[in-house]
């Protein structure tokens, strides 16, 4: 299944759950199937409740999900989204990403193609394309220890990520691998508490 970066570009009809419906009405699936599959989709995305509104006065958030409900109404192995949350406000792509990381948790083989580094780093393997090749790929820790070769091609690292590199500029012996809110609070905590040090000439300045 593919989301697109633009919900506009892939909702067909001017009711949600019409639209929701309209792939599997293509693929033949019986009426009584469709209802339960079309309800489990919106139940999943929240949009349960907005079945019978008009899709054109929905927020672009709200668009999204309709988009992403109209995909795995069908059950896909592998999702594909293509930057979903790009026109979203913050509220709108968290939402979105809480999305898909529940219908990854559930089995859904999820592609994420994105340049929000936040998102990247929820994914289980990043990989970083550049002029078409594939510049570095492993776990989010492997992949985002490299930010100078990041930032050479033109990406920015997790906003955690870019603390520990200027913590480091100031001589703080911290890792590069942190990506999180909660691992950057335990690496704070290790500085205040004396655990991890300043390089020794840095303390001499």
């Amino acid at each position: 299944g593919m989301v697109f970066q633009n919900p506009d570009n892939q909702i067909i009809a001017t009711i949600v759950e019409e639209d929701v419906a309209f792939a599997l009405e293509n693929l033949g699936v019986e009426y009584e199937q469709m209802h339960i599959r079309v309800a489990q989709a919106l139940q999943k995305v929240g949009m349960s409740a907005y079945a019978k509104h008009a899709v054109h006065k929905l927020s672009g958030g709200q668009k999204q999900r309709v988009a992403i409900a109209g995909i795995i109404a069908m059950d896909p192995d592998i999702l594909v989204l293509d930057e979903p949350t790009a026109m979203l406000d913050p509220g709108g792509r968290k939402d979105v990403m809480d999305i898909i990381t529940d219908l990854n948790r559930a089995g859904t083989t999820v592609v994420l193609i994105t340049h929000y580094m936040e998102e990247a780093a929820r994914a289980d393997r990043v990989a970083v394309m550049n002029d078409g090749r594939m510049l570095i790929e492993g776990t989010p820790h492997y992949v985002f220890q490299n930010a100078e070769l990041l930032k050479d091609a033109g990406l920015a690292v997790p906003a955690v990520t870019e603390l520990m590199l200027r913590l480091r500029a100031k001589g703080y012996e911290v890792p590069l691998s942190v990506l999180d809110e909660a691992e950057c609070a335990a690496v704070l905590g290790d500085i205040i508490d004396g655990r991890i040090p300043m390089e020794e000439q840095q303390c001499l300045k």
